[in-house]
């Protein structure tokens, strides 16, 4: 009987190890499943930022190139505004000094100070206004372009008269003034500039700053001929 009883004992407490030992691998399974778990997170966190990284990337990249695109287009344009602004300035003068003067054309000194200074020709801000001011060599007077016009084909003169004769006509350049004055030494300048003049009227004492261009001469209303010196105007504004 006790035999039985002992028996009985050990199957039972064979069962409750193996019980114990079947927890024991559950636990185990279920720790290993976890940290799989734990893991493949993980790597699905790590690929989501690596996305996400590579996402903010390629917007980053396209905005650069979009960037840099409207950058090439806008210098394009400036370029073109550019070469456009020289047409109207020296092209423009090319074509006058011919037609008024037989056999003439603009001199290189003069042709270049237009291309070089095409913000001051015509000057219509306050900025380039003062620029033009600021070229002007005031040492230089009508006298000395009437003496001898050829030094001074590339410097920025200022002259100061009675308008005889402004007139204004539409061309391919755009709105062209033909400003005809009478300084107080009695010399005829005459400055083409390429804008419209507002409100100046024959009569009106003006100043004039601009580069010389050429010398010659036209029949005025006495039947007399008039010397005149032609000009490239930048600035033009009525004497208050």
């Amino acid at each position: 009987m006790k035999r039985v009883a002992l028996f009985t004992m050990i199957f039972a407490l064979t069962a409750v190890l193996a019980a114990c030992g079947d927890t024991k691998d559950n636990v185990t399974q279920a720790s290993q499943t976890d940290t799989k778990q734990q893991e493949v997170e993980a790597e699905n966190q790590k690929l989501k930022e690596e996305a996400e990284a590579l996402k903010k990337e390629l917007a980053e990249k396209e905005a650069a190139e979009q960037n840099e695109a409207e950058v090439e287009t806008a210098v394009e344009a400036t370029t073109v505004a550019q070469e456009q602004k020289i047409a109207v300035t020296a092209e423009m003068m090319s074509l006058v000094v011919p037609n008024l003067v037989e056999g003439g054309v603009i001199d290189p000194k003069t042709y270049n100070y237009l291309v070089d200074h095409v913000d001051l020709f015509p000057a219509l801000t306050a900025e380039t206004k003062k620029a033009a001011s600021k070229e002007v060599d005031s040492t230089i007077t009508s006298r000395h372009l009437f003496k001898n016009i050829n030094p001074y084909l590339d410097k920025m003169v200022k002259v100061t008269g009675s308008v005889v004769q402004i007139q204004e006509e539409e061309t391919d350049y755009g709105t062209v003034a033909t400003i005809h004055i009478m300084d107080d030494n009695g010399n005829s300048m005459i400055g083409y500039y390429n804008n419209s003049t507002g409100d100046i009227l024959d009569g009106d004492d003006v100043t004039m700053r601009g580069v010389p261009t050429a010398t010659y001469s036209f029949e005025n209303i006495g039947g007399g001929t008039t010397i005149a010196i032609l000009m490239a105007i930048s600035t033009v504004q009525k004497v208050q």
